[in-house]
C-alpha cells in the first residue's frame, strides 16, 4: 500500500475500510454523480466494492484510489483521486471528484498534479490518460491544466467521453 501524499492543501491516503461513510456522501451527491456515476445513485455495497477494488489494485499495480482530505483536517473527506487500470485496453485512467463546496479553488488540480507524479516517478508509468463526459468543462480545463492533451472521443456503453492524456516526458517539463 502506497504511503500518504501531502501536498501543499491537502492530504491524499489510500482508501480504508472507514472510508465508507466519507465516501458514500461523496458519491452520493447529485452534482459529484452527475457525472462519475452517470446520475445514478451509489448503493453502499458499491461504496464498499471500489474500496477493495482499491486495495487490490495497490497490490498488483502499486497504484489505486486516494481520499481526498484537507492537510488541517485529515478526517474530513471532500473528495478522491487515483488510478485505476482499465482492464479492457490495459492503459492506467486518473479519476478525481471532489463535492462541490470545493469546487474552483484548484483542489482537483493539486490532487491530480500530486497522482500524476506518483503515477510516472514513483510507480514508472509511461502515459496516463483521463475521461469525462463532454459537458464536464470543469475536469476538461483540469486537464488541460495538468498538461494532458486531447486524445480521443470514445463510447463508454451508450455514453460519449472525451479522454485526455499525458506521457511522463510531458510532466517532467513542467
Amino acid at each position: 500500500m502506497a504511503a500518504p501524499i501531502q501536498t501543499a492543501r491537502l492530504l491524499l491516503r489510500p482508501f480504508r475500510d472507514e472510508d465508507e461513510t466519507g465516501l458514500d456522501r461523496l458519491w452520493n451527491d447529485p452534482l459529484v454523480r452527475r457525472y462519475l456515476w452517470d446520475g445514478r445513485p451509489v448503493p453502499r455495497q458499491v461504496v464498499v466494492k471500489q474500496i477493495e477494488l482499491s486495495r487490490r489494485s495497490f497490490k498488483e499495480h502499486g497504484f489505486g484510489h486516494f481520499t481526498i482530505s484537507p492537510r488541517e483536517d485529515p478526517s474530513r473527506i471532500i473528495g478522491f483521486v487515483g488510478l485505476s487500470v482499465k482492464e479492457a485496453s490495459g492503459t492506467t485512467e486518473l479519476y478525481f471528484a471532489l463535492l462541490p463546496a470545493h469546487w474552483g479553488q484548484g483542489l482537483a488540480t493539486e490532487a491530480a498534479k500530486a497522482i500524476l507524479q506518483f503515477g510516472f516517478e514513483e510507480i514508472g508509468l509511461a502515459e496516463i490518460e483521463a475521461g469525462a463526459d463532454p459537458p464536464n468543462a470543469a475536469s476538461f480545463r483540469v486537464m488541460e491544466r495538468l498538461g494532458m492533451v486531447f486524445a480521443e472521443d470514445r463510447r463508454v456503453g451508450k455514453l460519449p467521453v472525451r479522454y485526455y492524456r499525458i506521457r511522463r516526458q510531458s510532466l517532467a517539463l513542467r
